[in-house]
């Protein structure tokens, strides 16, 4: 099987993305976006003593916001249904809708693994229109490590994982992930909107409480 871990940016209002698994089925191709994962903090419509009656929300709801060190991710997998190989020769975001920060609610801090070696591409939405592109690494070592860019080839035993990381948000905002390719010869397109909900992300909410994971579990702060 052939990988791809790249972007996109998304979570999506009232649940974990990776609960909302969708499914969108052109005639050749199938495409599968669990969501908007991650262990970025997340703003919850919530008061600390609302999370504290219920800290099993914790980490099945909220909206991902991207820092400069963690960010969320949408994992996109596509398959084509017969032997010939479809080419995926592009993909590009676009904002569903854009408003201003919450007020009120707090953030709470995410948790994370380890993790793996990846060749990404990173979203910014605060461009219009929205940017994606390879990622482009340093290494300790002083080295640069640069994904690979579309096209790439898909068929019913070669997948292809696509990871699109949401980097960079001004706002609260939704957006969509198209991908174009062609199959034998014709060019088509598969939309992935998170069943017309937009993935949705924010920038942090400088004015709202922040809390630890385990403070909002045990709902005080920790002295």
């Amino acid at each position: 099987m052939t990988v791809l871990t790249g972007l996109v940016a998304l979570v999506i209002q009232g649940g974990w993305g990776w609960l909302q698994g969708e499914l969108s089925d052109p005639p050749e191709l199938t495409a599968y976006a669990p969501g908007v994962d991650g262990c970025t903090p997340r703003y919850h419509d919530a008061r600390l003593s609302e999370l504290h009656e219920h800290p099993e929300k914790i980490d099945r709801s909220g909206v991902m916001i991207p820092t400069a060190e963690l960010w969320p991710s949408i994992n996109v997998t596509l398959q084509a249904k017969t032997s010939e190989a479809i080419v995926i020769t592009g993909a590009k975001i676009s904002v569903l809708s854009t408003h201003p920060l919450p007020e009120r609610g707090a953030v709470v801090d995410g948790e994370c693994g380890g993790g793996i070696d990846q060749r990404a591409f990173d979203i910014d939405l605060r461009t219009n229109p929205a940017s994606l592109k390879p990622t482009v690494e340093r290494t300790a070592q002083g080295g640069v490590i640069r994904s690979r860019d579309f096209p790439f080839k898909v068929s019913s035993g070669d997948p292809e994982q696509f990871m699109f990381n949401v980097k960079h948000v001004a706002g609260d905002v939704r957006f969509a992930i198209t991908l174009s390719w062609v199959s034998g010869g014709e060019p088509g397109s598969t939309r992935l909107d998170n069943s017309g909900r937009g993935y949705r992300v924010m920038a942090l909410p400088k004015d709202l409480p922040r809390y630890s994971k385990g403070e909002a579990v045990k709902g005080r702060r920790l002295p």
